[in-house]
């Protein structure tokens, strides 16, 4: 049989009625989750702790359920792919994820070998020219030669973006671009995700608190609740759905 590849009208992200429990828990963590995220978009994933926002993402890369344990049941589609049917090896040719805790994604000594590992790790001839091309989406090329420990928080937070892109995916995760930065910083990694988005056609999916970021970059938003994805609308009409917002 051929090997399915990506269908290019496909929405980059559609889930239907996915219910997730981790194992020696009671309460599903997502419970019947839909959601259709269409390419090219820049998409904000909100709601309150524990609401489901993470555990929604790695959907997206099929660390769920091929990774990570539990009751799993609904439907996953990746560019028009069936998740459950790939490897998390060949999604995250896909799906580029940086998580929170960025700096555990560095395992490199210095900044272009971090960024040519992923490709390296596949056995791709030209590993070196997809490193050096994601350090330069990520205004990086100049700190190639410099050692990881050497850098911002924000540097780092650029170069976990990039480690992701060397792959080349159409669709990155983000989970919380801004939180453990400051304000200059933060406002640098947006505009990197813009520029992505705007003049590269990535579909950019952030799991975001700061409604300022929101507001100023983001194109729609999803807002979770209980495991499920409560609504999907516009960010202008989003951040005026003022009862839902201050609810949760």
């Amino acid at each position: 049989m051929s090997k399915q590849v990506p269908h290019p009208n496909a929405p980059a992200v559609n889930i239907t009625d996915v219910t997730f429990v981790y194992p020696g828990s009671e309460q599903p963590v997502l419970n019947g989750a839909s959601l259709t995220i269409g390419r090219g978009s820049f998409t904000a994933i909100i709601g309150g702790n524990g609401c489901g926002k993470s555990t929604l993402c790695k959907l997206f890369n099929g660390l769920i359920p091929h990774y990570y344990s539990g009751d799993f049941t609904g439907t996953v589609e990746i560019c028009g792919l069936f998740a459950e049917k790939h490897t998390v090896s060949e999604l995250s040719r896909m799906v580029g994820y940086v998580y929170q805790d960025f700096d555990n994604q560095l395992v490199r000594p210095t900044v272009l070998d971090e960024a040519v590992f992923a490709p390296l790790n596949y056995g791709l001839a030209e590993y070196r020219e997809m490193g050096s091309r994601a350090l330069e989406l990520c205004g990086l090329t100049h700190l190639k030669d410099r050692y990881i420990w050497e850098l911002s928080g924000g540097q780092k937070h650029l170069l976990a973006l990039a480690g992701a892109l060397s792959l080349e995916p159409d669709i990155l995760v983000v989970d919380e671009p801004v939180s453990q930065l400051d304000p200059q910083h933060a406002r640098q990694v947006y505009d990197v995700l813009r520029q992505l988005n705007r003049v590269h056609g990535k579909t950019i999916i952030v799991i975001e608190h700061h409604t300022e970021f929101i507001a100023d970059y983001c194109e729609e938003v999803c807002l979770m609740e209980q495991g499920t994805v409560r609504w999907q609308r516009p960010v202008a009409e989003a951040l005026n759905s003022l009862e839902d917002l201050e609810r949760l």
